[in-house]
């Protein structure tokens, strides 16, 4: 049986800017590994050195069958300082979506992808009074001058998952450990933003659709018998999936104003209540056991991404697969998830979700944050030392995919 996709369904990959251009040195993530916070001790600069090799890594995309790319514009150097932008970089940045657009490459443009300037964190970041009004200036404008090259905005990547590390966990900067208080304050913040953002990016680009892209990572019950984990499960599912809109309310981020759902999928984890972790909100996580485990100790199970586009068709919206991949320094592994996974995102259009675009991630092995080079999720390898690229079976493998507009016979 011939496991056709959509006709115009999109492939490719997604990328953020700090973990691929290189040179970002006016972000928090620059001070935070200044700071000694990435654990392997590598630094972002010169990363994969894509902001000089953009136009060749995009000519390498296309050869490989792609016909679209998610990546993200770089805050603090467009606006390095409040109220000021750099013209500079605007031309780069259009240098950028023109190379894809020649390439034949649509654009799908996220406008925070977990970097800050420094002039926005000094005044307190996302945690501040007026933060969403800090950052729509930048946000209106791009719109005015790039966005006639966008295809899809995407106004944050995983807002959750960003308050989450930055506040509750503190692996990301401002490396917060246990600030329920700052957290909420900070999805709260966002949500303003996203609202706003929505708003005028429909003002500025009306025929250009406005979305997000969210994680999907559920919770489930340690053990299910268990009244204490299952509501463990239960509340912790709905942190994991919500932000605050006021007296005390919740409202899932997919319930946002939006044209278009993204969802970033990965792995989920087993939740048990403990007396333990107050500060973790009294739960220890912990890895479905019997499951094949990525480099980052991930349970690694496709049947996953099916259910999370499934729970997303009762809202009616078109759908991206906005990030999807595995961590591993070995490639076959990478193989059999793509064949599996792609399976399981066919398997959701049969059932009916209008599932439109997949976007891998990565496209080449990069800078993945406070786990610096160390975590390889790319169909193609940099040698960091001469930037030489190296396609892997993984990547001719997406690429054969990609040209049939299906997946291989089983």
């Amino acid at each position: 049986m011939t496991r056709a996709f959509p006709e115009g369904f999109l492939w490719g990959c997604a990328t953020a800017a700090h973990q691929v251009e290189g040179g970002n040195h006016n972000n928090d993530w620059w001070e935070f590994e200044q700071r000694g916070g990435i654990r392997t001790g590598d630094s972002s600069d010169p990363a994969c050195n894509h902001y000089h090799r953009f136009a060749a890594d995009f000519r390498l995309l296309r050869q490989l069958g792609q016909n679209a790319h998610r990546l993200s514009i770089e805050w603090s150097r467009v606006e390095p300082a409040r109220g000021e932008f750099d013209l500079s970089q605007l031309r780069h940045y259009r240098d950028v979506l023109t190379e894809l657009r020649e390439q034949g490459l649509s654009a799908m443009v996220t406008l925070h992808h977990f970097t800050s300037p420094l002039w926005f964190t000094r005044r307190g970041g996302w945690a501040a009074a007026g933060s969403p009004a800090a950052w729509l200036p930048f946000v209106r404008r791009v719109a005015e001058e790039l966005g006639h090259l966008v295809s899809f905005w995407c106004t944050l990547n995983e807002p959750l998952i960003y308050a989450y590390m930055g506040w509750l966990d503190g692996e990301f900067p401002p490396s917060r450990r246990g600030d329920w208080r700052g957290t909420f304050r900070v999805l709260a913040n966002l949500r303003r933003a996203h609202e706003q953002a929505y708003r005028d990016l429909h003002k500025i680009t009306p025929q250009v659709p406005v979305g997000i892209a969210n994680h999907r990572w559920p919770l489930l019950p340690h053990n299910p018998t268990r009244r204490l984990d299952r509501l463990a499960a239960r509340v912790g599912d709905r942190l994991m999936t919500s932000w605050p809109v006021g007296r005390g309310r919740l409202q899932r981020v997919v319930e946002a104003p939006s044209d278009f759902l993204g969802v970033n999928h990965y792995s989920r984890e087993l939740v048990r209540f403990t007396l333990r972790r107050p500060g973790q909100g009294f739960v220890e996580r912990s890895v479905p056991p019997g499951l094949p485990l990525s480099d980052f100790g991930w349970a690694v199970q496709p049947d996953w991404l099916r259910e999370a586009l499934l729970e997303l068709k009762p809202l009616g919206k078109p759908v991206y697969i906005t990030e999807n991949g595995i961590a591993s320094a070995r490639d076959e592994p990478r193989q059999s998830f793509l064949c599996a996974s792609l399976g399981k995102a066919w398997e959701a259009i049969q059932a009916g979700v209008d599932l439109r675009g997949y976007f891998h991630w990565t496209s080449v092995d990069n800078f993945e944050w406070a786990r610096g080079y160390s975590m390889r999720f790319g169909l193609i390898g940099v040698d960091l030392e001469t930037q030489e690229r190296q396609v892997k079976p993984s990547a001719e493998l997406y690429a054969r995919i990609a040209r049939a507009n299906a997946l291989p016979d089983e």
